[in-house]
């Protein structure tokens, strides 16, 4: 079977290249695989924020499954809680619902989709490359590897396996603010979350941490006892990972790129879909561009030189490059730390509440730079007032 395009993995990065790549250049043949069967469970919380949702817009995609509408989030850090306005709400979906709909989306712009099929040969081959999924052997000019953090195209094609962050979260039943809800107090190096579910009553709690813990499940535990909530499933917390973004990772090899958590999602909120969506789009536009003439071409092989200058010329690119320095900074510092300090400052939530909704980052990065500056020399915090807090 011969494709112009591969996209392996059928999530919202997959779905964005590959919808991406027919809106570019329909003539071209565009394959998904994927080694699940859809619907399909995935284990998130659900939340697109909505610098999430502006990507699906990019990307072509709609929201067409039940979702709930949040256009608030609450920061809780260094004893204070900051409750912000998003300039844009976010929404809350059920993913196995979502997915199924993303692919459903795709079909009907033309791209073929096989389900079932595991990728387990990838490899490069003059100037494309070759794969078996499933029992099909298919030959591609380009691809894109959306296979997600656990995916095996990293594997494949000689990649380091990145660093991946760990994850537990478990279902509520309890009445929620309606909000987005982060706790930098809770005493690891990430945060512990509180998202509204689709269904009244229904809540996804959970612990987002930098570094390895091995007492995860413990500590959320305590958390949701001072949380004073009501755990469903006899309070099992489920476990899984991400891999997180990396400055000296890479992006691909020769005519294949990596997008989604195959590529790596944003380590200081763990926002993953809006980066899958992001780098799923761009990867697929360009790879559209570079197999049809008389567009610009920079040659099959040369799509990982090109690839992340695209990547880094949007405000999706520069929200990321921000939280991939910040992260480290925040999270590992102790309590009272310069870095804590500073984002328990309002005016800081606001700037970074922005960048997270989707804003342009000119006025939210000229903000945080203003604020840094007046912290730095001394000029007093911004407490919460009594209505925000």
């Amino acid at each position: 079977m011969k494709v112009d395009l591969l996209v392996v993995g059928a999530g919202p990065a997959g779905c964005a290249a590959a919808l991406a790549a027919r809106r570019r250049a329909p003539s071209l043949r565009v394959l998904v695989v994927d080694s699940a069967l859809f619907p399909r469970d995935k284990l998130c919380a659900g939340a697109i924020t909505g610098g999430g949702l502006h990507e699906m817009e990019l990307a072509g995609l709609e929201l067409r499954v039940a979702h709930v509408r949040v256009d608030r989030a609450a920061i809780r850090i260094e004893g204070r809680a900051h409750r912000i306005p998003l300039p844009r709400a976010a929404a809350v979906v059920r993913r196995r619902e979502w997915d199924a709909d993303l692919l459903e989306q795709v079909r009907a712009a033309g791209a073929e989709v096989v389900e079932g099929a595991p990728v387990t040969a990838l490899g490069l081959c003059g100037g494309g490359g070759g794969a078996l999924a499933g029992s099909r052997r298919v030959a591609f000019r380009a691809a894109v590897a959306a296979d997600g953090a656990a995916g095996a195209s990293r594997r494949l094609l000689g990649l380091p396996p990145g660093r991946r962050v760990p994850l537990r979260e478990v279902a509520l039943l309890g009445e929620g603010e309606g909000e987005l809800l982060f706790d930098l107090d809770a005493s690891v190096p990430g945060y512990a979350w509180r998202f509204p579910g689709v269904s009244p009553g229904e809540e996804s709690v959970g612990l987002y941490s930098l570094d390895p813990l091995a007492d995860a499940s413990e500590r959320l535990s305590r958390w949701l006892d001072a949380e004073a909530t009501v755990a469903t499933g006899e309070g099992r917390a489920r476990s899984w990972s991400i891999r997180v973004f990396e400055f000296s990772g890479p992006v691909g090899v020769g005519p294949v790129l990596l997008a989604g958590e195959a590529l790596g999602v944003d380590p200081l909120a763990g926002e993953g879909i809006r980066y899958a969506l992001w780098s799923g789009r761009i990867a697929g536009d360009l790879a559209a561009r570079v197999l049809s003439p008389p567009l610009p071409r920079v040659g099959a092989r040369g799509l990982t030189r090109a690839y992340p200058l695209r990547l880094a010329a949007t405000r999706s690119g520069v929200a990321l490059a921000l939280g991939t320095l910040l992260a480290p900074r925040l999270y590992r510092e102790p309590v009272g730390g310069r870095f804590r300090r500073m984002a328990s400052d309002r005016q800081v939530a606001e700037a970074l509440a922005a960048l997270v909704s989707g804003a342009a980052p000119a006025v939210p990065l000229a903000r945080l730079a203003a604020r840094y500056l007046a912290l730095a020399r001394g000029a007093p915090e911004v407490a919460p007032r009594s209505s925000q807090a």
